[in-house]
């Protein structure tokens, strides 16, 4: 009995042994197959990654050449392709200019000068001339003694993180285009250079809504439904193309100052002819001073219809140093 004990013992615990192997011969097996596994989800992410990284590297070489091709093409290649852009705002003139006058958009007031302004949302020097001038540039306006040309321009949309000039130019265009009142563009323009509302550049910028861009349009007297439609109003292409030409113009650069030979916001054109924003702040003028000089016109005239800028619709501005 004791040894068939043995014996049953013995076996029973053969079986238990194979049994043993068994389990952790398919743990080894099972567990082969999860490192095989792994390997090839790893190696199919390699192979993702280095698709992703090939990808981008050749979209940024893409970015790059076209940036590059944009750098080296010459004025009169941006000229051509800004009068290719499909869509553009519908007073736009060939060089980028939103023109309005006491008439309405498109339309100049009879033997007045022309003062054409250059400004970035997001230009800082812009906010000065627009704090000082808007109220000056409306009056004249209402009184036929100028016209105005607005050219929005985004020579800074890299200096924030949601192409903020972009936005609100865009917003500058659509209304130009489909508000039929020249003071609600005025008025809209003065909010957004507003102390309290224009963005800090570069590292100080904080995000800026599209919400907080309407908000503006409707504090200017925008219906609502146009200042939400402003936001996608498609005039991104135009905007590009007009800055890309307007930084090649020489005509527009700086002739003296540590930016001599570069264009810089805000520019100041009266009938073709540069108001030198350097002499100006040398010499001590305001904007207003400068340019009320440059026209030829008292500023106690401001307003008065019938009392017109001696420089006439041609003549060139009158203040010695002043222009460039």
């Amino acid at each position: 009995m004791a040894l068939t004990r043995r014996a049953g013992h013995t076996e029973r615990s053969i079986r238990h042994v194979d049994a043993g192997d068994a389990v952790l011969q398919a743990s080894r097996m099972q567990h082969r197959r999860e490192k095989r596994q792994r390997r090839f989800v790893a190696f199919v992410a390699i192979i993702v990654n280095i698709a992703l990284v090939a990808v981008i590297g050749i979209a940024s070489m893409k970015s790059i050449e076209r940036r590059n091709a944009m750098r080296n093409i010459s004025v009169g290649q941006a000229y051509a392709e800004l009068q290719q852009v499909r869509v553009k705002p519908r007073f736009a003139d060939d060089k980028g200019g939103i023109l309005l006058s006491n008439s309405g958009y498109g339309r100049r007031a009879p033997g007045a000068p022309t003062i054409e302004i250059y400004t970035d949302p997001m230009c800082p020097g812009c906010a000065v001339l627009h704090q000082q001038m808007d109220t000056v540039f409306r009056s004249l306006l209402d009184a036929g003694q100028i016209n105005l040309s607005i050219h929005p321009v985004t020579f800074l949309d890299h200096m924030s993180s949601d192409g903020y000039s972009t936005r609100a130019g865009n917003a500058i265009a659509y209304i130009s285009s489909e508000d039929s009142n020249p003071d609600h563009l005025i008025d809209f323009m003065s909010n957004l250079y507003s102390s309290e509302f224009q963005p800090r550049e570069g590292s100080q910028y904080n995000p800026v809504s599209d919400d907080a861009i309407k908000q503006q349009m409707t504090k200017a007297g925008i219906d609502p439904v146009m200042a939400g439609k402003a936001m996608t109003g498609g005039y991104g292409p135009w905007l590009e193309a007009s800055t890309r030409y307007t930084q090649r113009r020489k005509d527009l650069a700086d002739k003296t100052g540590q930016f001599a030979g570069k264009i810089t916001t805000p520019t100041i054109v009266i009938n073709n002819s540069k108001l030198n924003i350097n002499t100006m702040s040398d010499e001590g003028f305001t904007y207003e001073e400068a340019i009320m000089q440059s026209l030829g016109l008292n500023s106690d005239a401001i307003g008065q219809s019938g009392s017109m800028p001696s420089i006439g619709a041609n003549g060139k501005p009158g203040v010695a140093g002043m222009t460039a």
